[in-house]
C-alpha cells in the first residue's frame, strides 16, 4: 500500500526536466514524502501493537508514537528459542525494529557500528518469525570467511533451528538441493536457513531463483555498493518479499553507493540515481577547498538535513560509545612513525627514477614484474615502505636468503620491521595477545620468518586459509591458557581476516600497513576490540615518514568526513524518529574538521634514523595504566600521536554527537 502510493507520486513527475532547479525541487520534495510516509508507516505499525482494536483506527501523530512506545518497552521480547544467551536493550530494540519492517513487507539497512552483535540480531529475527508461524525459507549471503561464524552463532543462540551451510562443491550443492532444500518443502516448519557465500548466490542462481525467500539477508552489505556488479545483478534475479543489509560501513567512498544500497532494499523509493546525485553529489568532502563549499550558505546546510531526513527511516545505527558505554571496555588507538633506513631510501630514489627493477637485476636479485611493476609507482612505493624484500630478498654468496641467514639483517632493512620487533618483544614479555594486520600476503610472509625466527608460534589467516582451517586457528587462539601459550600472535590479512572474526581475547592490534579503504582499518581493530573483550585494547597503526603512507592516510580521512556528513550526523539511533532540526554552519563544520593533520605533523621530520621512537617514548605507548588513565599520556611525541577519541573508533571513527 506504501509502496503504491509511493509509484502514484512518482508517476506524477516531468522526468524529462530533470535538469531544470524546479523539477529538481519536486523530486527533492518527493523523496522527502516518501521518507515521511515510511517514518509514519513505521512508528505507527509498532503503536498498533499495544493499542486496543477500537483504537487502531485512530491516526496516530509521530509524538504522540513515540511516547507511546516509550511506555512499551515489551512490544517485542527475546523469542524463547534464543537459550544462548541474553538480548542486551539495544539488542531487543534492533529485534523490534527488523520485526517491524518484516511484518509490513518493509527492507531496511541494519548499520550498527562493528562489534555490535548484528548476526544476533538477525538471528533473533529468525526466531521471532519461526515463533510467529511464519512458512518459507530464509537465505542469508554472506563472505566466505564470515560463514563459520554465522554456522557457530545459530549453533549456540537458537539450536533448535534448523541451519544450513550451502556451499561445496558443484556436485555437493546439487545433492543439497535434492534433499535438504527440496522446494516442495519449503514451506515446511524444518525447512532449514540457508547461509551461503556471494559466490555461490552467482553460480546457483538460477537454482536459488526458485525459491521464494521470506527474507534475504545480504552480511557485509556494503558489497552491494556497485550497482552494475554482477553480484547485484545475480541478487536482484531472487525471489525475495523482504530484503536486509548488514553493514557497519553503509559510506565508503561516495553518496553513489550509499544510492546503489538503497536501491536494492527499496527500488521503489530510490530508483533514480540522478536525482539523488542532483541533490547530494558531494564530492571532495574533506579537501580544505571543498570544505568551504559545503558548509557555506543556508540553503546548503538544509540540503544537508534532507539528506538525513530521507535516510533515516531506512537506517538503524547505533555505535558502542553510545551502547555500550561503561560495558565495554576503551579502545586506544596510538600512530607510531617509522624512519625510513637507507636501504629504503635509496629504493625510492630508484622507484621516481624508475630504475628499481633494472638495478635489482643488475645486482642479482631476480626480481619480476610481479615484485617491481614498471607501470603502477604507487605500489613499488607502498611496498618500499613495509619492506625493501617485497622486491625480492638477496642471497649470500652461498645462495642463502639473507634473512634466513641472519634474521638481524632482515629486521634492519625495514623502519617499521625495527620498530615492530621492539613492540612485540616487549608485549610478549607483558602477557599480551597481539593481532597484525597487513594488506599484502607477501607482506605477511616475511613477517612470519621474523616471527618463527623468533622462535615463537604463530597462527596465520589469509584468502588462500580453508575455512576449517581458519575455524581451529581462531578456537585454538581464543583457548583457555593461551596467555603463556607460545602462539600469542595472529597474523591476518586485512580483507580476508577483517571481516565477521571474533578474536576478543587479544588485546593488541597492530596495523602495519593502512588500507586505502578506512572501514577495512576499522574492521580489523574490531577483531578484538568487540563484544566479549574484557581488557582495555591498545591499537598501534605503524606509518613510514616521508612515504607514500602519509598521502593514503589523508585520503581516508577524506572518506571518512563524507560519512560523518551523511551518517554521523544524520543521528540514525532510533527508528521512525524526525531529525532534531536542521545542521548549523558549526555543526556541519564540526563534522569536517580533522582528526589530525597528518601532512603538517610529518612535514618537519627528515625520516633520520636518529628520529627512531627513543625508548622512553617507546615504553610510554605502552604503559597501559597511563593510557587509559583519566589524564592519559601527552598526545604528542617526537614519533608518535595519540588519536583523540580513541574509544570511538579511533583516527578515522565517529564523531559522536558533533
Amino acid at each position: 500500500m506504501l509502496l503504491q502510493a509511493a509509484a502514484a507520486t512518482d508517476a506524477s513527475l516531468d522526468l524529462n526536466a530533470k535538469d531544470k532547479p524546479e523539477a529538481k525541487k519536486v523530486q527533492l520534495d518527493t523523496l522527502l514524502a516518501k521518507a515521511e510516509q515510511y517514518s509514519q508507516f513505521i512508528v505507527n505499525s509498532q503503536v498498533e501493537e499495544t493499542t486496543s482494536p477500537s483504537k487502531k483506527k485512530q491516526k496516530v501523530s509521530l509524538e504522540e508514537a513515540a511516547a507511546r512506545m516509550k511506555k512499551k518497552k515489551d512490544l517485542v521480547v527475546q523469542p524463547k528459542q534464543m537459550v544462548g544467551g541474553t538480548l542486551k536493550p539495544y539488542q531487543v530494540e534492533g529485534l523490534r525494529w527488523l520485526a517491524t519492517l518484516f511484518e509490513n513487507g518493509l527492507s531496511g539497512i541494519l548499520a550498527d557500528e562493528m562489534g555490535l552483535g548484528k548476526t544476533i540480531q538477525v538471528i533473533a529475527l529468525v526466531a521471532h518469525v519461526r515463533e510467529k508461524n511464519v512458512k518459507g525459507p530464509m537465505c542469508i549471503a554472506a563472505p566466505l570467511a564470515t560463514l563459520p561464524n554465522w554456522m557457530n552463532e545459530f549453533r549456540k543462540w537458537t539450536p533448535s533451528i534448523s541451519v544450513l551451510l550451502y556451499h561445496g562443491s558443484k556436485q555437493h550443492r546439487a545433492d543439497l538441493r535434492k534433499t535438504a532444500m527440496r522446494q516442495s518443502s519449503q514451506n515446511d516448519d524444518d525447512f532449514p536457513v540457508i547461509v551461503t557465500s556471494y559466490e555461490i548466490c552467482m553460480l546457483d542462481r538460477a537454482a536459488l531463483s526458485k525459491f521464494k525467500f521470506k527474507y534475504l539477508v545480504i552480511d557485509e552489505g556494503q558489497r552491494v555498493k556497485n550497482r552494475d556488479c554482477r553480484l547485484v545483478r545475480e541478487l536482484k534475479k531472487l525471489q525475495t518479499e523482504n530484503r536486509l543489509l548488514l553493514s557497519g560501513t553503509p559510506i565508503q567512498n561516495t553518496l553513489e553507493e550509499l544510492w546503489s544500497l538503497l536501491n536494492f532494499v527499496n527500488p521503489a523509493i530510490f530508483d533514480d540515481l540522478a536525482v539523488f546525485q542532483s541533490w547530494f553529489g558531494f564530492r571532495n568532502i574533506g579537501q580544505e577547498t571543498q570544505v568551504e563549499d559545503v558548509v557555506d550558505g543556508e540553503s546548503k546546510n538544509k540540503i544537508v538535513s534532507k539528506l538525513h531526513e530521507i535516510l533515516r527511516p531506512f537506517l538503524l545505527r547505533r555505535v558502542k560509545a553510545d551502547v555500550l558505554k561503561g560495558v565495554l571496555p576503551p579502545k586506544q588507538e596510538i600512530v607510531i612513525y617509522a624512519a625510513m633506513t637507507p636501504l629504503q631510501k635509496t629504493y625510492e630514489a630508484l622507484i621516481l627514477e624508475h630504475k628499481l627493477k633494472e638495478t635489482l637485476q643488475s645486482s642479482g636479485i631476480p626480481c619480476t614484474g610481479k615484485e617491481v611493476s614498471e607501470q603502477n609507482m604507487l605500489m613499488n612505493q607502498r611496498k618500499n615502505a613495509n619492506h625493501p624484500f617485497l622486491f625480492g630478498e638477496p642471497t649470500t654468496p652461498s645462495g642463502e636468503y639473507v634473512g634466513e641467514a641472519n634474521p638481524k639483517t632482515l629486521v634492519n632493512a625495514s623502519g617499521k620491521f625495527r620498530l615492530l620487533d621492539r613492540l612485540l618483544v616487549r608485549l610478549k614479555a607483558r602477557g599480551h595477545k597481539v593481532l597484525l594486520f597487513s594488506q599484502m600476503t607477501e607482506l605477511l610472509n616475511i613477517i612470519e620468518d621474523y616471527v618463527r625466527s623468533k622462535q615463537w608460534g604463530v597462527f596465520r589467516i589469509d584468502g588462500s586459509v580453508e575455512l576449517s582451517e581458519r575455524q581451529r586457528q581462531i578456537d585454538a587462539f581464543n583457548g583457555e591458557g593461551q596467555a603463556t601459550n607460545e602462539h600469542f600472535i595472529f597474523l591476518l590479512s586485512t580483507r580476508a581476516g577483517g571481516l565477521g572474526i571474533n578474536l576478543a581475547s587479544a588485546d593488541t592490534v597492530i596495523l602495519f600497513d593502512s588500507d586505502w579503504n578506512p572501514h577495512q582499518d576499522s574492521q580489523a581493530m574490531d577483531r578484538a576490540h568487540r563484544i566479549g573483550q574484557n581488557k582495555p585494547v591498545l591499537v598501534f597503526r605503524l606509518l613510514t615518514t616521508g612515504s607514500v603512507e602519509i598521502m593514503m592516510m589523508e585520503k581516508q580521512i577524506s572518506k571518512k568526513k563524507l560519512e560523518r556528513m551523511a551518517v554521523t550526523g544524520g543521528d540514525y539511533n532510533k527508528a521512525g524518529r524526525r531529525s532534531k532540526g536542521a545542521l548549523t554552519s558549526d555543526g556541519l563544520r564540526a563534522l569536517l574538521d580533522n582528526d589530525m593533520n597528518i601532512a603538517q605533523r610529518v612535514a618537519g621530520m627528515t625520516g633520520d634514523d636518529k628520529e627512531a621512537l627513543n625508548d622512553e617514548e617507546l615504553e610510554l605507548v605502552l604503559d597501559r595504566t597511563k593510557i587509559f588513565s583519566e589524564q592519559g599520556i601527552p598526545t604528542e611525541g617526537k614519533m608518535y600521536d595519540v588519536v583523540a577519541g580513541g574509544g570511538g573508533g579511533g583516527l578515522l571513527g565517529n564523531l559522536g554527537d558533533a
